[in-house]
């Protein structure tokens, strides 16, 4: 069991902050161990608490990262703008300077 968690994480860090469907699978496969295993020497803990929690996380997880990816989008739109107005606002500034003078 805890090869297979090891693998996961393992997995994960080689990763890095990059998607990968791969380690998507370790980590089922760890947490289908780590289930398992709570199942058969814990069996007195209720097992679908386990469950519960574990697809709460999952569930809490993809909803920060639609939060982050959002935050990442707005940034990135936000940089792309700033060169865009500067050729706009320039033209503007140099034009009205010119009208107040003459």
């Amino acid at each position: 069991m805890l090869d297979v968690v090891d693998d996961a994480l393992k997995s994960a860090a080689k990763e890095g902050t990059k998607a990968s469907e791969r380690v998507d699978e370790k980590f089922e496969a760890a947490i289908k161990a780590l289930y398992e295993y709570h199942v058969e020497y814990y069996p007195e803990r209720s097992a679908s608490n386990l469950r519960d929690r574990m697809a709460e996380a999952r569930k809490n997880d993809q909803s920060s990262s639609v939060i982050l990816n959002r935050l990442k989008e707005t940034f990135r739109v936000r940089e792309e703008l700033v060169p865009l107005l500067c050729r706009i606002l320039i033209p503007i500034s140099s034009q009205l300077s010119q009208n107040r003078r003459g």
